[in-house]
């Protein structure tokens, strides 16, 4: 039996643990702890713990609420599909395979360049690339990954990680991989600008690409037309 498998078989052997996972079933939306302590008859810190058992099994999603309120943010579950597991296992197996090689860091950010390039929406003939629109192209790119993404002048701001936790274990691969997401989908874009650098955890659930310049002559590279096609 795989572990994976075997890790899902020990969190559900719980009732309260197989209780919370038929709850957040019947849920669209993430839910709080305090919500499904209510519904389990339970102290919140015992349903955190078991909760905790749940995502490190794979059956349950951890994120941050954005509520804009001051005071620590929540943290919202939602349950997992069975496909969203085996994808987080498999994720965990190539990012943890990544960081032994050698030069892991630089194949994940050459595989994450090129699917920025084939990712992103391109910008029609007519429309000028200012760092304006290519961060706009970028933040929707980014959005609908889960990325939860704001542009400001000479940064892209990112509040959620979809990956947390495999950028926490495995940062140097991670964060090479989205610093060539953005980068590639900035070049395919034409924009005048490019991510400088990628700064993890600047604050517990904030993530900063900076952006530099990019000379005249390499955004006339930029524009030469390219072939694009799928890095699978």
């Amino acid at each position: 039996m795989r572990a994976g498998t075997t890790a899902r078989h020990h969190a559900l052997a719980e009732p309260h643990r197989a209780r919370l996972v038929e709850l957040l079933k019947a849920t669209v939306d993430a839910v709080p702890v305090e919500k499904l302590a209510a519904e389990v008859d339970l102290h919140p810190n015992t349903v955190r713990a078991h909760l905790d058992v749940l995502v490190r099994a794979g059956l349950v999603s951890a994120e941050t609420e954005q509520s804009g309120r001051p005071g620590r943010p929540r943290r919202l579950f939602r349950a997992l599909t069975s496909d969203e597991g085996e994808h987080e296992l498999l994720a965990a197996a190539l990012t943890g395979s990544l960081a032994r090689a050698v030069d892991g860091a630089r194949l994940a950010e050459a595989a994450g360049y090129d699917w920025g390039r084939y990712l992103v929406e391109r910008l029609p003939p007519d429309r000028d690339p200012s760092a304006a629109v290519c961060a706009e192209r970028l933040t929707r790119l980014l959005a609908e990954r889960g990325f939860q993404p704001h542009a400001e002048e000479d940064r892209i701001l990112m509040r959620r990680c979809p990956f947390r936790q495999l950028a926490e274990r495995y940062p140097a691969v991670m964060c090479s991989l989205h610093r060539g997401l953005l980068n590639g989908a900035l070049e395919e874009l034409g924009a005048p600008v490019a991510v400088e650098s990628l700064v993890p955890f600047v604050e517990p659930d904030l993530c900063e690409a900076r952006l530099s310049a990019v000379s005249a002559q390499a955004r006339d590279h930029r524009r030469r037309p390219r072939p694009r096609s799928s890095p699978a």
